[in-house]
Parts: structure tokens; C-alpha cells; sequence
């Protein structure tokens, strides 16, 4: 089906449905008399007479959706290349028409009773639900052709989802950028809060491995969700469509794997409003985890993790003193070794910040643990050592001391804490014997 058709059909939903339109999906079903009405026609397209041939196919016009089960047919299976060829023709209008009829159906089914086949419309009951407000926003969602592509692309299985989506990116993304269109100067425009659900819903469902890259490799999902519309409806209960949006989302976070997407996620999922999603924990630590994120993403996750669970994240802390991922690249002055004068770089890897974290956690300072700061800098305090860029260890024996220090630390911590001895069951009353006969 062309977008020109899908535009069309799309474009009345809001003004009226067909007159006499039911809720009920049951009565689209197509009389077995239309369909040997449509099969006697196609023959008709085969005919040696042109004149037959032409008026055939006005009558398969006329029908629309009636005739679409025998045109799908012939087009598949006929052995006469010349009606394979107008049926093939025929199938879009007639596709179109199918998809009008059930489009007006769910529109008709205002209490939401009935179960209707339309574009996505199982992905989207699974992920956002099939209540009222959910309703309320796939209505919005399928009032854009572009959208009602991006579902149908989703019924036709993960490849086809895939450069549906890589598609909308970027036709997504033209639309923020200053676009010069016949001569004249667009300014940017904002994307509707509809058409970043269904891309994001889109990607929640869709393997990331599955959409292709194009010319802005960067772009995904993430940068849609900083746009003005989800933000304010994301920090705004109130705001129309808020609850099933942030259903689309908890369920995006949850699948994101794609390492363009975790880049961006790094510095997005520390605030404030993502922080209420229970999806943004195990998104944090599978940023840290996972390979490919820059390090300075890494870093970022991991400080935004502490912030939120300081106590509980301890463990996972620990895990990483031997990760050797890079965060930044540290420029001293010649404040550490006065015989070489030159400016001097040092390299602060995840497993420093890792360090550093459970230092400060524990009330103590990076300073005694050999960590040094570049000229101008003091010790940074706990909010900002996710970022690596003002400490560093200058040489490999300093991190291998700070290492060393930190393990005696904790064995002493070990010796402090409380023996807790453990709550002994009470014996089982013993049975009383059995009365004698």
C-alpha cells in the first residue's frame, strides 16, 4: 500500500466514519457471494477483448474491499500473467479500503469491546495495555500514515520493522533540523508526542541488530525521548496520554541493548523523572557492563547508580576493580614531577572511579588513597567522580597501593562489625506415646 493511499484513508478518521458502521469486527466478514462475484470478474481481466478486460476492472474498483480475498488469490496463484499483473494493481486501493473499514470498526467500539485486527494493535495491547487511555493514544498514533507503516511493518516480522523504523528516524529527524524546501527556509519542528510513541514502542519490540543504520548513525530512539513533548509529558501526570506513554517507555528502557542507545542513555537516565521508572537500575548497570559503551558512559552510569542505591550497589562496585576500561584522559602540569616540566596525561579507568565510589561511600578521602588532581583542582566530591575527568592515579604502583590499602580497610571494617550469632530452632516436642491397648 502506497503512503499517498495510506494519507487518504488516515486522513478522515477524525471527521466521520461510513455510515451504518458497527462495532463489531464480526460484520467485515465478506459474503461468500461477493467473493465468487470477484473470482468471476478476475477471469474477466484475462479476456481476449480489451473491452471486458477494462470493464472488469472497473467493476474490481467499485467492489473495493469485497473483492480483496479473490485478488490476493489470483495475484498469487493465477497462471495467466495478465490478470497476476492487474490484480497486483487493484490490491493497494482495495488494501487500503480493507484497512478504512477496520479503522472505522475500532473507532465504532467506543467502549472497547471487541478484539480488532488493525497495525500493531497485539504489540501495542501487550506493551501498553487495551484500557482506555491506551485506547486513546493508539487512536492518536494511527492518525499519521507514517505511523500506520511503521505498525503494518511490525505484523510483517523483525526485518521489516526494522527499516520501517530506520525510515522514521530519519524523517523524524529532518523535521528538527533548519531544511530548505522549495527555496525556502524551514525552522525546525516539533515532533507530536503520538509520532515518538510509536516510534519508541516501535523499538521496544524490534531487536536493535534488526534496524539498519543510515546517514546519522547516532540517531535512535534516545533522541527522541529528550524532545520537549516527552519530557513534559513524562514530568506532567496530567498531561494528555501520560500514563500509556510511560508504559511505551519503561518498556523501551527495558530492551534497550543497542550501545549508540546506552551512550545517550549514560547522562539521561540520572534524572529526574527517569529515576521513578524501576527499569532505569538494571538499564544503569547494563551500561557499565556492557562492551563498546565509552568509558565516560560507563562512569556516568555508575555514579548515577551509587546516587540512587548507594548501600545496596556496593557489590557491584566490587566487581569492577578490575576493569581497565578507559573514562578519561587526565592533563597534569608539572605539579607531580618537577623534572619534567611538560604537561603530562594520565588515564582514569572504570576501575579508579569504581575505587573512588566505594572511598567516598565510606566517609574517607581519594587523597589518602594516592589519588591526585590536576592543577586547580581539589578532590572532587561524591556527585561528580562518575565523571573521571579531576583525579588520576599518576603511575601503576600508586592504583596497586590504593588496591592494597582499600583490601586492609576492609578486612579491619570486618573485624569491627557485630558476630551475629545465629537463632537456634526449638527442638520438636517429642510425641507422646501411643495408649496401650
Amino acid at each position: 500500500m502506497t503512503r499517498f493511499v495510506v494519507a487518504l484513508l488516515v486522513g478522515g478518521l477524525c471527521t466521520a466514519t461510513s455510515f451504518g458502521v458497527t462495532p463489531d469486527p464480526k460484520d467485515l466478514i465478506i459474503p461468500p457471494s461477493e467473493i465468487t462475484k470477484a473470482r468471476d470478474l478476475i477471469r474477466k481481466l484475462g479476456s481476449e477483448l480489451y473491452r471486458e478486460r477494462e470493464e472488469a476492472h472497473a467493476e474490481l474498483v467499485k467492489m473495493g474491499r469485497l473483492a480483496r480475498p479473490a485478488l490476493l488469490e489470483a495475484a498469487a496463484t493465477d497462471l495467466d500473467p495478465e490478470i497476476r499483473f492487474r490484480t497486483s494493481r487493484l490490491l493497494p486501493k482495495a488494501g487500503a479500503d480493507e484497512l478504512t473499514a477496520r479503522l472505522d470498526t475500532f473507532l465504532a467500539d467506543k467502549e472497547g469491546k471487541f478484539d480488532h485486527d488493525l497495525p500493531g494493535m497485539k504489540q501495542f495491547r501487550k506493551v501498553v495495555g487495551q484500557d482506555e487511555k491506551a485506547r486513546a493514544l493508539f487512536v492518536e498514533i494511527i492518525k499519521s500514515p507514517y505511523n500506520v507503516e511503521v505498525l503494518q511493518a511490525i505484523d510483517r516480522g523483525v526485518t521489516e520493522a526494522g527499516r520501517a523504523i530506520a525510515d522514521r528516524r530519519t524523517l523524524l529527524f529532518t523535521h528538527l533540523q533548519h531544511r530548505n524546501v522549495g527555496g525556502r527556509m524551514m525552522p525546525p519542528q516539533p515532533i507530536a508526542i503520538a509520532d515518538i510513541a510509536c516510534l519508541l514502542f516501535a523499538e521496544s519490540v524490534t531487536p536493535s541488530k534488526e534496524i539498519p543504520r543510515g546517514m546519522w548513525n547516532h540517531i535512535t530512539g534516545a533522541t527522541f525521548l529528550q524532545q520537549g513533548a516527552s519530557n513534559s509529558t513524562l514530568t506532567n501526570a496530567s498531561a494528555p496520554h501520560s500514563d500509556p506513554y510511560r508504559r511505551i517507555v519503561g518498556q523501551w528502557l527495558e530492551t534497550r541493548e543497542d550501545v549508540q542507545d546506552l551512550n545517550q542513555l549514560a547522562h539521561m537516565v540520572g534524572q529526574q523523572h527517569f529515576k521513578s521508572f524501576p527499569q532505569s537500575l538494571p538499564l544503569l548497570r547494563r551500561i557499565v557492563t556492557t562492551d563498546g559503551v565509552y568509558g565516560y558512559a560507563k562512569g556516568q552510569a555508575l555514579m548515577f547508580l551509587m546516587q540512587q542505591r548507594p548501600k545496596e550497589e556496593m557489590g557491584f562496585l566490587k566487581t569492577l576493580l578490575t576493569n581497565d576500561t578507559l573514562v578519561s584522559t587526565v592533563w597534569f602540569g608539572n605539579n607531580i614531577n618537577p623534572a619534567n616540566p611538560q604537561p603530562q596525561q594520565h588515564q582514569c579507568l572504570l576501575r579508579d572511579v569504581a575505587l573512588a565510589l566505594l572511598i567516598t561511600q565510606n566517609g574517607q578521602k581519594l587523597k589518602e588513597y594516592g589519588y591526585s588532581f590536576p592543577n586547580g583542582h581539589v578532590e572532587p566530591n561524591a556527585q561528580n567522580i562518575g565523571y573521571g575527568n579531576n583525579y588520576a592515579f599518576t603511575t601503576d604502583e600508586a592504583r596497586a597501593a590504593a588496591m592494597v590499602k582499600f583490601g586492609f580497610w576492609q578486612l579491619k571494617q570486618s573485624f569491627k562489625e557485630p558476630v551475629v550469632e545465629p537463632v537456634k530452632e526449638p527442638a520438636p516436642p517429642v510425641p507422646a506415646p501411643a495408649p496401650s491397648k
